[in-house]
């Protein structure tokens, strides 16, 4: 199979024998997969392509197995500028990504939420907001039926001032019953993340909370490298 100039972002890179690159990459057209990068290291071919996480490019390659061969690449846009902050928030996408979403598997619409969510990153916007939404994208978009508009045991629409309990695997309900499966939301949280609207401090603790109990369940008990390294960043800012 061979791939011509589809966009692309690179996920994570490590080096491959003496002047070559592995990367794992996110394509818009075709998903997640493994390239290596010929004489990557050397970049004679290639001035000005340093391969570096959160940038969009133009990639083209061709495969016969799992692990496929650059031909070409191009800078997409022009070069993004993340913080370390915001760089940490990135690392988490980019590791949620690769443990949740098998190989060749096309999701133009998380692409897509993917890029809008870095370049929003790059304007130093909040990421709390973003990642949510992201989060929730990715979720939706590989089949776990996230409902958040509607109440499942009576089927009426969610209702801002009522609280609810919302039990894994099945979605939010009113019943007092389900307190102690469920994980306590506001309505007005729901709502807020089925809109995009999330506003209020309180609503977006509550959405933090949901989404990542969500998460847990199919990431595994194996620690996200990428949290253990935030909090780390948030330890040595606090100890200058």
């Amino acid at each position: 199979m061979k791939v011509e100039h589809t966009p692309c972002y690179i996920l994570h890179r490590r080096d491959y024998r003496e002047s070559s690159l592995i990367l794992e990459v996110l394509s818009r057209e075709h998903g997640r997969v493994s390239l290596v990068a010929k004489g990557a290291k050397r970049n004679k071919k290639r001035q000005g392509i340093n391969y570096n996480l959160y940038q969009e490019y133009l990639m083209s390659w061709v495969s016969k197995s799992e692990l496929g061969t650059l031909v070409d690449v191009e800078l997409a846009t022009i070069m993004n500028s993340i913080c370390p902050k915001q760089m940490m928030t990135g690392f988490y996408m980019n590791e949620i990504i690769l443990r949740l979403l098998h190989k060749h598997e096309s999701h133009p619409e998380l692409f897509d939420s993917y890029k809008s969510t870095i370049e929003e990153l790059s304007k130093n916007n909040t990421e709390q907001v973003l990642i949510r939404y992201f989060e929730k994208t990715l979720l939706q978009t590989l089949g776990y039926g996230l409902v958040f508009d509607q109440d499942l045991n009576t089927g009426d629409h969610i209702i801002a001032e009522v609280d609810y309990y919302y039990k894994l695997n099945f979605g939010p309900t009113s019943n007092s019953q389900d307190n102690r499966v469920g994980i306590p939301v506001s309505g007005s949280t729901l709502i807020g993340l089925n809109n995009e609207t999330l506003v209020d401090a309180k609503n977006k603790n509550e959405a933090k909370i949901l989404l990542r109990s969500l998460l847990n369940q199919y990431l595994g008990e194996k620690p996200l490298a990428s949290r253990v390294l935030y909090q780390e960043y948030i330890k040595n800012k606090q100890a200058v």
